[in-house]
């Protein structure tokens, strides 16, 4: 038999937003970053539809912290890419080392649980493009193209996020307003 400790679902301590609710935010901010991207006349948008995803949150706060970790993981990465590319050379050695000391330092900086995987991958994604065309300058473009998405489709998340929060805040006074004057 099932006590009622099994049985009884744990309560959430803030009511968390709907998948739908989730859908439609990754969704107007995907289609805000290819109005951004095919008016800028930029066709490719991965990083930043991924930063969409990641950044975005059910709460300003929480998008926040996603935002600075995801920018400052993504710097942190880039910024141990280039010297790891330019002082050993582009071979799978010192992409290695590139990965163990950005997972050192973003483990060290950043104290979001999770958000430090973002380095390592960086320098991965960063570093491999010199490896493959055995060129230390081939994963300048790379980098800076991964930034540049990764910060727009950050903001375009942290924007999607404050919009939500104030339409849930309008709605709520809206509902206040209403009962006060039954």
């Amino acid at each position: 038999m099932a006590s009622a400790a099994q049985t009884t679902p744990p309560q959430a301590a803030q009511p968390q937003p709907s998948s739908w609710q989730y859908v439609l935010r990754i969704v107007a901010g995907c289609a805000l970053l290819w109005l951004i991207f095919h008016r800028w006349g930029h066709s490719e948008l991965l990083w930043a539809v991924i930063s969409v995803i990641i950044v975005t949150e059910p709460e300003l706060s929480a998008a926040l912290l996603a935002f600075n970790t995801r920018i400052v993981n993504t710097l942190i990465g880039c910024a141990v890419a280039f010297p790891s590319l330019y002082f050993l050379g582009p071979n799978f050695l010192s992409i290695l080392l590139g990965i163990s000391v950005s997972v050192f330092i973003s483990a060290q900086l950043i104290k979001a649980p999770g958000s430090w995987r973002v380095a390592p991958v960086t320098v991965a994604i960063v570093m491999t493009p010199g490896v493959l065309e055995a060129s230390r300058s081939a994963s300048f473009k790379t980098a800076i193209d991964r930034t540049v998405e990764v910060v727009i489709g950050s903001v375009v998340a942290l924007l999607i996020t404050f919009v939500s929060a104030l339409i849930k805040r309008l709605a709520g006074r809206l509902a206040a307003k209403e009962r006060h004057s039954k």
